[in-house]
């Protein structure tokens, strides 16, 4: 699809939204000038923000009338590999993990190291837009593991303010590499890691503006992932707040889960008890700043008369368990963990939802779709800009989930740990890999596919249907196994061809 200019005159409906959010609707800028009349794209990634438990929209209430509501809202939108660095390596490539090659956050399969040894640096959304004649820039969290090369900038950014230490989760104490200068913020309150990134943002946005340059901005807070305090003028109101207790929190009984989960339940329990509704009071308290950076954005990209011609994209890299199954974090198969919030906003695109499987690997390509990129062929997922004017015809109805993990602790969630500060428990508790297939019914699960040749896997079962919190695996017995051999039969032939997949054969 090629996206055309449209009128820089915002339009009355949303001047109206944004004068009833934020107070100030700003005065249109004179006509564009002649050049790349592309439009232009900021893609807003929250860290860890579930769309299963967590009331997103309520908690960020602007972000809900600027984009939400003027635009598309996916109520099915999945994270297919659910931990921090492999989802992004995924929303950077457009590919699944499996050809990505990163499938945690560290090791052989993970992190910063694997991804470029990977040679995925040479075909991101960076480097593809960049070369197409886009301006392009990022600020905030990109790949877990950049702390040990903090001098590397990858190739296809024109402005590149990315954390290099894991202070970044704390919000404050970090530093930034800014366009090759080490940059330390301190504790003060103009430091919050949110504010930072707001104000870069808003920065690019008005010189990329100026420059008649069609414009690429990423813009990664790592709110609100823990421990991530809320900004100080927002501490006063931040009251503490018990985390949902949906039907699968605490899981009372996990004997049909993979051993694993069995072995560990008793002390995975002990921490969901001692952190978990701290950890979502501070969550919806740092969602606030985040909520407020996205009417900074829009604030600025209608100041500088870019909002008609920008898309807008809000996403989160995976979701979040809460407590769900006796787990927190994420990396999991289950819903919490792989559902994300979802809503694009932009040129021509009328407000509504949509119940298509939107999966992370299909935000490249959409990019791509607006910018008349042709989409390359190593990509693995499928540009949404059909789905985006109501066209499902031939849509997906499924897509493979992945974690390579190897359950010992080291990788996963460790590699999160703050430098300086005690290991908590919380992250201490990984899980072993596993491969899935996910459809419009059911979930299917082989566990240890690094750690145990394949008669010695362990699988799980879920109707969806009929079990959406998924508290009964359907073949954990011999009698549910015979029960559901025809079913299992043919999502393992699925999974087996999914996990294999690459470019068009994943489409």
């Amino acid at each position: 699809m090629r996206a055309r200019r449209l009128s820089r005159r915002f339009p009355t409906a949303a001047a109206a939204v944004l004068l009833a959010v934020t107070g100030c609707v700003y005065t249109a800028s004179a006509s564009p000038t002649a050049g790349d009349q592309r439009p232009n794209v900021v893609m807003i990634l929250a860290d860890d923000l579930d769309a299963a438990t967590t009331p997103v929209w309520q908690a960020m209430p602007r972000t809900a009338a600027l984009i939400r509501d003027r635009g598309v809202e996916f109520t099915d939108s999945f994270a297919p590999m659910p931990i921090c660095c492999a989802a992004r390596a995924s929303i950077l490539t457009g590919e699944y993990g499996h050809n990505t090659g990163v499938l945690t956050n560290a090791g052989e399969v993970g992190g910063f190291e694997a991804f470029r040894a990977g040679g995925n640096e040479s075909h991101t959304i960076a480097t593809t837009l960049h070369d197409a004649g886009y301006r392009t820039g990022m600020a905030g969290k990109y790949l877990n593991g950049l702390e040990h090369d903090p001098g590397h900038i990858p190739p296809g950014w024109d402005d590149w303010n990315a954390g290099i230490d894991n202070f970044l989760y704390s919000g404050y104490n970090y530093t930034l590499n800014e366009n090759g200068t080490r940059v330390k913020y301190g504790v003060a309150p103009a430091d919050y890691e949110t504010d930072v990134i707001r104000a870069k943002s808003e920065r690019f946005i008005t010189d990329a503006a100026a420059s008649g340059q069609p414009f690429f901005w990423y813009a990664a807070s790592t709110s609100p992932h823990f421990p991530i305090p809320p900004a100080p003028r927002h501490l006063p109101s931040t009251q503490p707040t018990l985390a949902p207790r949906s039907p699968n929190y605490q899981e009372p009984d996990v004997s049909d889960k993979p051993s694993w989960l069995i072995d560990t339940a008793d002390a995975r329990a002990a921490t969901i008890a001692a952190t978990n509704d701290i950890d979502y009071t501070n969550r919806l308290g740092a969602l606030e700043s985040l909520d407020e950076m996205v009417a900074g954005i829009v604030e600025t990209l209608e100041r500088t008369g870019e909002l008609d011609n920008t898309y807008l994209i809000f996403t989160s890299d995976n979701g979040y368990s809460l407590g769900a199954h006796r787990l927190t974090q994420k990396m999991a198969p289950y819903e919490e963990s792989m559902r994300v919030p979802l809503a694009i906003s932009g040129p021509g695109i009328r407000p509504g939802r949509s119940d298509a499987m939107a999966l992370s690997i299909d935000l490249a390509p959409t990019l791509y779709d607006w910018a008349d990129i042709p989409v390359p062929d190593r990509v693995d997922g499928r540009s949404l800009t059909p789905v985006l004017s109501g066209d499902t015809i031939g849509w997906r109805t499924d897509f493979v989930a992945e974690y390579g993990g190897n359950g010992d602790g080291r990788n996963g969630i460790a590699q999160e740990q703050i430098p300086g500060t005690d290991t908590p428990i919380i992250y201490a508790l990984d899980m072993p890999s596993w491969s899935a297939v996910r459809d419009r019914r059911y979930l299917y699960v082989r566990w240890y596919e690094r750690e145990r040749p394949l008669d010695q896997r362990e699988y799980e079962l879920y109707d969806l249907w009929a079990d959406p919190y998924q508290l009964t695996n359907l073949i954990k017995t011999p009698q549910g196994r015979a029960a559901h051999t025809d079913i299992v039969t043919d999502l393992d032939h699925r999974l087996g061809e999914l996990t294999t997949c690459a470019g068009r054969s994943c489409r």
